[in-house]
């Protein structure tokens, strides 16, 4: 298992400083689209739990400078319950909105984001994240793979995941002006 690790985090590496795309997927003043799947990794307390979860987000991105953009993001959480002396344990299922910035040297970045957790049944929360991330184009297709730590803190309890993201981007076309008709 640890071999399995190593390779992927040696492949990883020679994969995001490899990448021939030099400069970020899109324009100044542009916005853009993603959908991702999402596998989500337990951190201590909720370690004990929960498993390891999925999730499916939609983002949005405008780059607003050479090197920044500002992104909101949502999505679903679902993290199953873990079998504890015979209990199972509470389900995780959540929508996180969140809203952030990016800063990019090149197609990779590093991001932050902010937001409220609503935790299905229960109760809401504060959720933070930083990670980073690299876009990389296959042929006319740009793809964007991130992996971040993400905070929820609620009136309860503090928990943790590392989020492992892979989404598929879009430009998001600006309306033209409309254009009256001849007579």
């Amino acid at each position: 298992m640890r071999s399995i690790i190593v390779t992927t985090i040696i492949f990883s590496t020679l994969f995001f400083f490899n990448n021939p795309c030099d400069a970020q997927a899109y324009k100044v003043k542009t916005f853009s689209g993603s959908i991702g799947a999402e596998v989500l990794f337990a951190e201590s307390d909720l370690l004990a739990t929960n498993k390891t979860g999925a999730g499916i987000t939609l983002k949005g991105e405008y780059v607003f400078s050479k090197h920044a953009s500002a992104t909101i993001n949502s999505g679903y959480y679902y993290m199953p319950g873990k079998d504890l002396l015979n209990t199972k344990t509470a389900a995780i299922s959540a929508i996180p909105i969140k809203a952030g910035v990016r800063y990019y040297l090149g197609s990779f970045y590093g991001a932050g984001e902010v937001g409220a957790i609503f935790f299905m049944g229960t109760n809401t929360g504060f959720l933070y994240s930083l990670g980073l991330g690299d876009k990389f184009n296959l042929g006319r297709n740009v793809f964007d793979i991130s992996l971040r730590h993400e905070g929820w803190q609620t009136a309860n309890n503090s928990r943790g995941i590392v989020g492992l993201r892979v989404a598929y981007e879009f430009e998001l076309k600006q309306k033209q002006s409309a254009r009256k008709p001849e007579l």
